[in-house]
């Protein structure tokens, strides 16, 4: 994922969090705000709530990567957040690949659709 599309300030998290609507599924939330690029940005939020940095890491890597792997399928124009949950600390790759299909479809998101 290029600097460019990362989302790095914090009036910008807070932009999307206060403006935005949000989608919560069991490990994660996400929330989106309509923006006038056509690229996405997004960002990444996890929690001390989650554990120790290791594992708070660990929840990172796979959201980054299960976005990496879905980029390519969303619909541009948008600032997302991936805000991680209490129970993404127990989840897998799989786990947080179907939350973040699941959050995506319901914010109608997806380009075409996605299996689970």
């Amino acid at each position: 994922m290029k600097d460019s599309e990362k989302i790095k300030k914090n009036f910008l998290f807070k932009k999307v969090y206060s403006q935005g609507r949000y989608y919560a599924e069991s490990c994660l939330v996400l929330y989106v705000l309509k923006n006038d690029e056509d690229i996405n940005k997004v960002g990444f939020s996890v929690s001390k709530t989650i554990g120790k940095s290791v594992k708070r890491n660990r929840v990172k890597r796979l959201m980054r990567e299960n976005y990496r792997q879905l980029s390519d399928k969303i619909k541009k124009g948008y600032l997302m957040v991936f805000a991680a949950r209490k129970k993404s600390s127990e989840a897998d790759y799989y786990d947080i690949q179907r939350e973040m299909i699941n959050a995506l479809r319901r914010a109608r998101l997806l380009k075409e659709d996605v299996k689970k």
